[in-house]
C-alpha cells in the first residue's frame, strides 16, 4: 500500500535586493574585519603594569582578577566581531546579531572609562576603533532597518 505524501507549502515572503543589499553587507564584513582587529589589540594591549597606575590602591591579585574577566569577555567579543565578517552569507540572522552586538559596543563606546581601565597609547586607538566603530555600524545598520523594515536593506514584495 503507497502513500501519498502531502506537499505542504509555506508561505515566504518574496524580497528582493536593492541597490543597498550587498552594499550594507560588505560595509557590515570589513567593520568586523576592523572591529575584531581592534579587539585584538586592547586584549593584547592591557596588562597589570598598564592598568597599575589608575588603580594605585589596588593589589596585584585585584588587578588580575580584573583582568581574566576583562579577557574573557573581551574574547567573547572577540568571536562575535568574527561572526560579523559573514554578512556576505545573507542570512537575517547574521543581520540581526550584529545589529545587537554593535549596539552594545556603541554603549561601551559612551560609557566605559578608557582610562581607569588602563587603556593609553595604542589600546585607547583599539577600543575606539571597536567600541566606536561599532556604534556607528549599529547607526547604519539601524538605519537601513528603519527605511526598509528588513535585514540587508532588501525590498518588500
Amino acid at each position: 500500500m503507497s502513500e501519498k505524501l502531502s506537499t505542504a507549502t509555506i508561505a515566504v515572503p518574496s524580497r528582493t535586493p536593492t541597490v543597498w543589499t550587498r552594499r550594507l553587507q560588505l560595509f557590515t564584513a570589513v567593520a568586523s574585519v576592523l572591529t575584531t582587529v581592534g579587539t585584538a589589540i586592547v586584549l593584547g594591549y592591557v596588562t597589570s603594569e598598564t592598568i597599575q597606575p589608575a588603580w594605585p590602591d589596588k593589589s596585584p591579585a585585584d588587578i588580575d582578577g580584573f583582568l581574566l574577566g576583562w579577557r574573557a569577555v573581551g574574547i567573547i567579543f572577540l568571536i562575535a566581531n568574527a561572526v560579523g565578517i559573514l554578512a556576505l552569507w545573507d542570512r537575517a540572522w547574521i543581520f540581526y546579531f550584529m545589529l545587537v552586538l554593535n549596539v552594545i559596543q556603541g554603549i561601551g563606546f559612551l560609557t566605559v572609562d578608557r582610562h581607569e581601565a588602563g587603556l593609553r597609547d595604542l589600546g585607547n586607538a583599539g577600543s575606539i576603533l571597536t567600541d566606536g566603530g561599532g556604534g556607528i555600524v549599529a547607526l547604519v545598520l539601524l538605519g537601513f532597518l528603519v527605511r526598509y523594515r528588513t535585514a540587508w536593506a532588501y525590498q518588500r514584495a
